[in-house]
């Protein structure tokens, strides 16, 4: 190990910063990779009501094929890429993940058997698995604790517009494309876009939290000086406010178990229950409402043009969210747009009139992505550093599977009778989330992270 050659530790000198280009510059591109994330998560529904119909397959294989072999893939992509950038650094994920996701999305639109299509959608899933904890984790690294909540809501505020680009994308592609290239095009677009941002990220620097704890003080020192007077001349400061804190550092390359020893256990177990569980709740309207539109008796233009309607409001809930996410307790938070999101979507499915569809769909939708934005920042801040994208990945990655399974869950079980139905298993999902954040979930804003880890 090397001797330090500054005093204090860089999450000290990070958390003095103010926000500045710097800070700007990093904010995008990390948002990037997960715009085309989000181009899948936020399309798949949409995109799995233009396969069924082109390829006149059943709804369920048609779930199978992309819903389902999408978040599979991000289960193992989720899980690997998280311990890997624990062993190896976060912007060495950074520099393969998007490949891998590009690649399988490409050769997903040359595909015509739904076999195939499965395997290449389940390998752009594993691509991009490491997206959401990974940026989660980076993220709360780079920023100042008091603003950390409103700088990755910015990343995911940016990252949802993606989903007004995949709904009119898919709207046009129903009107304008070949039958043949409908759904293709949609694939090949992501593929384009993952391997235009894999090629800006290339300038991204390692976290300097990551490599403190690694005992790599020189690179820590270099790589934050850079930041400090890179501040200081786009904020035309003389000199940066006084350290707050002397935060003290204690070097420690983890291993996997490490996520369940007894300092983190307890944390660990909370949100693989949490996440086992959220993911019925936000994809199981999310991915399934133009099935549920479809249900409710609309034709397949009608349900796309009312989808795009209704994810609408995952852009303007996320720009609500930029103003409160820093105010309110982010494990309140949690749990009262959990709750929200049920009234409304239960709304939503037990209303027939056109307009009180679509706006009890937009209000449900914005709370939604309120909730995701409250736990994103919540499951990285809560780990120590030294774990955190391990410990993020493993428990996200447990909800890539149960997401394959709760939406299938729906799918065949519930649907059949009735959107309402559907909803009636969500409220089992949002009462266990809600006991298990409530009674285990520690408290976390504004906090430094090493302050929260202790």
């Amino acid at each position: 190990m090397q001797n330090k050659p500054y005093k204090g530790s860089v999450s000290d000198r990070l958390e003095r910063l103010p926000f500045s280009s710097v800070q700007r510059d990093f904010l995008l591109m990390v948002a990037g990779g997960e715009w085309a994330e989000t181009l899948m998560l936020l399309g798949n529904g949409a995109i799995l009501a233009l396969v069924v119909s082109v390829l006149g397959i059943s709804d369920s294989l048609g779930a199978t094929i992309i819903t389902t072999a999408f978040f599979l893939g991000e289960f193992f992509g989720s899980a690997f890429f998280g311990w890997l950038a624990d062993r190896r650094g976060r912007k060495f994920v950074f520099l393969y993940n998007l490949l891998v996701f590009s690649v399988g999305m490409l050769i997903a639109g040359f595909m015509s058997i739904p076999i195939l299509i499965a395997i290449f959608v389940f390998i752009g899933g594993i691509g991009v698995g490491g997206e959401f904890p990974l940026v989660d984790s980076f993220t709360t690294e780079m920023m100042p604790g008091k603003v950390r909540g409103n700088r990755l809501a910015w990343v995911y505020t940016i990252a949802v517009t993606a989903g007004f680009v995949i709904a009119v994308l898919t709207f046009a592609m129903q009107k304008v494309a070949p039958v043949y290239y409908s759904w293709r095009i949609l694939f090949w677009f992501m593929a384009v876009v993952g391997f235009g941002i894999w090629a800006v990220r290339t300038r991204l620097k390692e976290s300097p939290r990551w490599l403190e704890v690694h005992g790599d003080y020189k690179k820590a020192d270099t790589i934050t000086t850079d930041w400090e007077q890179r501040t200081m001349k786009a904020k035309n400061l003389k000199e940066l406010p006084p350290l707050e804190h002397n935060t003290p550092i204690e070097e420690n390359k983890s291993k996997y178990e490490d996520i369940f020893k007894p300092d983190v256990r307890k944390r660990t177990i909370m949100m693989l229950i949490f996440q086992f569980f959220q993911s019925g709740i936000f994809y199981g309207f999310t991915a399934l409402s133009p099935l549920f539109l479809i249900e409710k008796g609309f034709d397949l233009p009608k349900t796309l043009e009312f989808t795009f309607l209704i994810y609408a409001g995952f852009f303007f809930g996320s720009v609500f969210n930029l103003f409160i996410i820093d105010k309110v307790e982010r494990k309140w938070g949690i749990i009262g747009t959990a709750v929200l999101a049920g009234i409304f979507g239960t709304a939503f499915a037990v209303v027939n009139n056109v307009y009180l569809i679509v706006i009890f769909g937009f209000i449900t939708t914005f709370i939604l992505w309120n909730f995701s934005n409250f736990f994103h920042a919540y499951q990285a801040e809560i780990f120590p550093t030294r774990i955190r994208p391990t410990a993020a990945g493993t428990v996200y990655a447990v909800s890539r599977v149960s997401t394959a399974i709760l939406t299938l869950l729906i799918v065949d079980i519930f649907l059949p009778h009735g959107v309402l139905a559907s909803f009636g298993i969500i409220w089992v999902f949002i009462a266990i989330v809600v006991v298990d954040i409530w009674a285990f979930g520690p408290r976390s804003s504004r906090e430094q992270v090493e302050t929260i880890a202790q």
